[in-house]
């Protein structure tokens, strides 16, 4: 038995039932070390650190100690949770608007069916009614 591959989707979800956007942001608590999030400091924020350590001339001392493995100061951590927050809320959009999505298109696809009966039946009564009359169909049943 071959089992079905990866859709991207979850089944049996709906827009309605994700987390709302007001939720708010969960705290990290990993029971192992996290493998998308390793890093104490982004590196957005660990490339902003060691530039501005690169021009302070005033911590000669910092210079023998790497400037990264230093935990956040209280400025960093804010707009670490700022960034947190708003990657959060974006990708709670995202899942949203591919949930929307791809409802609409269930929903385009059970519509086509239905055309697609009613048509299918339409011809297979005027089938029936010229064969009734004598009339040769050369209609194909799919």
């Amino acid at each position: 038995r071959s089992r079905s591959k990866p859709t991207g989707t979850r089944k049996n979800i709906s827009p309605e039932t994700l987390v709302p956007l007001e939720a708010p942001t969960q705290p990290r608590s990993y029971v192992t070390p996290s493998t998308t999030s390793r890093k104490e400091i982004p590196a957005v924020f660990a490339r902003k650190r060691a530039r501005s350590m690169a021009f302070d001339e005033e911590d000669e001392l910092a210079d023998e100690a790497d400037p990264l493995a230093l935990p956040p100061t209280a400025t960093e951590a804010e707009a670490i949770a700022a960034k947190r927050r708003q990657n959060t809320l974006a990708a709670r959009r995202s899942r949203k608007r591919k949930l929307e999505y791809q409802q609409q298109l269930e929903d385009a696809l059970d519509k086509e069916k239905l055309e697609k009966e009613m048509w299918k039946s339409r011809a297979l009564a005027c089938r029936d009614t010229l064969q009734s009359y004598g009339v040769s169909v050369p209609f194909h049943d799919d």
